[in-house]
């Protein structure tokens, strides 16, 4: 599935440069670094028991590439989350996001967008391991600082719905929400 996703994603992405340096005259390339801490809710429900919710704290780190004209960004992004009870947690995107030119330092952006998270966690008392692989869809918004013409600092809020389950043994996870506070740096790059 991942595999997939990253075919139609790059694919995409080829395609539609073409459509969007024809119909803009300002275009950069993007590439960014991301860091940010992020809240996840997990609810643990066993047969005949009450449901247990725990909230995972976690820092992230990322990478996105993308491009952007005057009004528009769009990225692909992948990122790492380090949770203490998990073996790995990341998620893999597609972001597009509108951008309010309030001054020529200045921009408000806001956007929505579409991935996967892949997680794979061992819970205690149990001696298996669980993996999960499952899309979520989510919107962004936040403020963008152009420092200079070819950097830029981000600051955003990102919120993620996934409504993720895995069950074994009668033991049941679902991952729900993730809300993150980002910052970022933004290296942009003129296409010729």
């Amino acid at each position: 599935m991942k595999k997939t996703l990253n075919k139609v994603a790059l694919a995409s992405l080829i395609l539609t440069s073409s459509l969007v340096a024809n119909t803009f005259d300002n275009i950069h390339s993007l590439v960014g670094i991301e860091g940010g801490y992020s809240s996840l809710d997990v609810e643990k429900n066993v047969i005949g028991t009450s449901a247990q919710l725990t909230n995972y704290n976690m820092y992230h780190g990322g990478l996105k590439i993308g491009a952007e004209s005057d009004h528009y960004r769009f990225f692909l992004s992948g990122r790492y989350y380090n949770a203490d009870d998990f073996d790995y947690a990341t998620t893999y995107s597609a972001e597009l996001q509108y951008m309010f030119n309030i001054s020529k330092s200045v921009n408000l952006y806001i956007g929505g967008e579409v991935g996967i998270m892949d997680i794979r966690f061992s819970p205690a008392n149990e001696a298996f391991t669980r993996t999960l692989s499952e899309m979520y869809f989510g919107g962004s918004a936040g403020l963008n600082v152009h420092v200079t013409k070819t950097v830029d600092l981000e600051f955003g809020i990102r919120a993620l719905n996934m409504d993720a389950t895995n069950t074994i043994n009668n033991v049941t996870y679902t991952f729900d929400n993730i809300v993150t506070g980002y910052a970022s740096v933004i290296f942009k790059f003129q296409m010729d």
